[in-house]
């Protein structure tokens, strides 16, 4: 689902609903560049993407086996925390090689349909631009394009809210953001009892 730039603010609201910290970086591209597929779009190492998912794929399906193994197999559960611990070194160490500087985390609304974000820096609606991001603690790297729908200064900060559609992103992608958002809103959920 693509959100158009005439899109009313309650739909977008609606849309960008997650508040998350990831790594993300952008860049504009010309109106033949965003016809192109994002695989051909993206600079970044293919090679390296495809590890990144199959580590995060490693740890998807660990944490699930670990749910099923009862108290008498601790050992097991032990040993799998280890083995995902050191997959996720491995995974952060391979973020950081990507070409990419990643300085620090950025907080976002996110949701399978796009992100919304501060920057001190403003866009142009309808920018079409390409996203390099790294979902965070999965360490799941996408790379996709989108089109800018909002950009709105907020005050007198100097900052910007700026919001971003996907235009271009392949359903594991999404899919993977889903699941980080389920996983993110399930967690508030258990700190909101908590309080």
């Amino acid at each position: 689902m693509t959100n158009s730039p005439d899109s009313s603010d309650s739909e977008r609201r609606q849309y960008f609903r997650i508040k998350n910290s990831l790594f993300m970086s952008y860049e504009a591209i010309s109106e033949d560049e965003s016809e192109q597929p994002v695989t051909e779009v993206s600079s970044r190492s293919l090679r390296s993407m495809h590890l990144l998912k199959e580590l995060n794929s490693i740890l998807e399906e660990n944490e699930i086996f670990s749910k099923t193994l009862t108290e008498e197999e601790r050992k097991t559960k032990y040993y799998l925390a280890e083995l995902s611990d050191k997959v996720t070194d491995i995974t952060r160490y391979l973020v950081k090689t990507l070409g990419v500087e990643y300085s620090e985390l950025l907080e976002v609304d996110l949701s399978g349909g796009g992100v919304r974000f501060e920057s001190d820096t403003p866009l142009t609606v309808n920018q079409a631009l390409k996203l390099d991001i790294v979902l965070v603690p999965e360490y799941y790297n996408l790379t996709t394009s989108g089109l800018v729908v909002d950009c709105c200064s907020i005050g007198a900060s100097g900052l910007f809210e700026i919001a971003i559609s996907f235009t271009d992103i392949q359903e594991a992608d999404r899919d993977a953001i889903v699941r980080h958002v389920f996983k993110r809103q399930s967690e508030q959920l258990r700190l909101d009892k908590q309080a």
